[in-house]
């Protein structure tokens, strides 16, 4: 049988390929063997964009671009120049966020979006990103998010005194954005909600910060060890359904050569992420061909469950999109797989059937409760899910 009888496999090797770790003369070579064949371009731009990689794919079409066809390579130019556009507006946008929380005596921390563009590749405009996420301490998140919202931003619920306090004790971020939906701010004081039993303490990471450079700004960021870590987590919880979260992390390690593994591998065991940093890296040297420190390797390969959560989630990298209900019921099932203590699934499983729910979850549009009745959701959070997805399981 030929490896291109699965529909679209050029296509979908075309993709990987402009995301490989190498960019030498072989790797080159490939990439120009599949883009000379005959290809469904559509699907190649549809499918680079929805995994947020068309900066990727546009910077090796650069090699061949006679072998593209002219309407797709102006295609391609015209969602680079907007992607590269709107990563300048909002860099700016942060930048004077982060003006403002300095005025206002307010400690915060920029990650992932543009940061973390110009970290990897020296440039915002690599990278496709969508929103601005920033790290302030918890006592200062309510007074943050009132500043966003003096500027502009609406934020997604309104709560009472009471509830906020539960909001904030048991989430971990606000979401705000601008009316017309051009700017969303993640307000970040966790990096996970106690649902998802999300390793990384911000409360360390607050210890460990390095001065950074945005835009010829002084900045302070993660270290990079930290930021790999939230990463490999941040993959995890989503399923790595994304292929450039797998593309950044791979390119973080590339250039992180002086990246102090012991201190990783001693951290992820003590918090309970070592199979989630593994399974990240086996999914990296798979897909994006990244070498990995031979200890590492060997360590990595002997999870045989990263090892085979890792061939499923690269397997259904390119799947056609499931129904929302069972999109969530596998994502779920795959970040339980990628945490290798019980007690962290167990952790899991309760706060997300037992918890006081988010304001913007299911439950509060079934039973609205009065704040003196929310003792109540942790009863009624449990038939929902079952009604939502125990059926489903027990039908087979």
């Amino acid at each position: 049988m030929s490896p291109y009888a699965k529909p679209n496999a050029i296509e979908q090797e075309l993709i990987l390929s402009c995301s490989a770790a190498a960019n030498d003369e072989a790797a080159r070579a490939q990439f120009r063997r599949l883009a000379q064949r005959q290809l469904d371009w559509h699907y190649v731009l549809a499918t680079a964009e929805q995994h947020g990689v068309l900066p990727l794919l546009r910077a090796r079409l650069d090699s061949c671009e006679a072998m593209v066809p002219q309407s797709v390579a102006q295609e391609l130019s015209r969602a680079c120049l907007a992607n590269a556009a709107r990563n300048l507006a909002l860099t700016g946008e942060l930048l004077r966020i982060l003006a403002l929380f300095e005025a206002e005596g307010i400690e915060a921390v920029p990650f992932k979006g543009p940061v973390l563009a110009e970290e990897l590749f020296g440039t915002v405009s690599m990278r496709q990103f969508c929103d601005i996420d920033i790290l302030v301490k918890p006592e200062a998140a309510l007074r943050a998010r009132d500043l966003l919202a003096a500027r502009g931003y609406e934020p997604e619920f309104t709560l009472s005194p009471a509830r906020e306090a539960e909001y904030v004790r048991a989430e971990h971020a606000f979401q705000l954005r601008r009316p017309d939906g051009s700017v969303i701010v993640e307000l970040h004081w966790c990096f996970g909600s106690k649902s998802q039993a999300f390793p990384l303490s911000a409360k360390a990471v607050w210890q460990r910060l390095v001065p950074g450079q945005l835009q010829g700004t002084t900045i302070r960021t993660l270290r990079r060890e930290d930021l790999f870590m939230y990463l490999c987590m941040h993959g995890a919880k989503h399923g790595w359904e994304r292929l450039e979260w797998i593309c950044s992390l791979s390119r973080l390690v590339e250039r992180s050569t002086d990246f102090n593994w012991e201190f990783l591998i001693e951290t992820a065991l003590d918090c309970g992420a070592l199979r989630g940093m593994y399974l990240a890296l086996l999914l990296a040297n798979d897909v994006c061909a990244l070498p990995l420190p031979p200890r590492v390797a060997l360590l990595a390969l002997a999870d045989k469950s990263a090892r085979e959560l890792a061939d499923q989630l690269r397997a259904r990298l390119f799947d056609p999109p499931l129904s929302h209900r069972a999109h969530e019921f596998q994502r779920q099932a795959s970040y339980l797989r990628s945490r290798e203590r019980l007690v962290d699934r167990i952790r899991i499983v309760w706060f997300s059937c037992a918890r006081i729910p988010h304001p913007l979850a299911q439950d509060w549009d079934l039973f609205h409760l009065p704040s003196q009745m929310s003792f109540l959701y942790y009863f009624l959070r449990p038939l929902r899910l079952f009604r939502d997805y125990g059926m489903r399981i027990l039908q087979g």
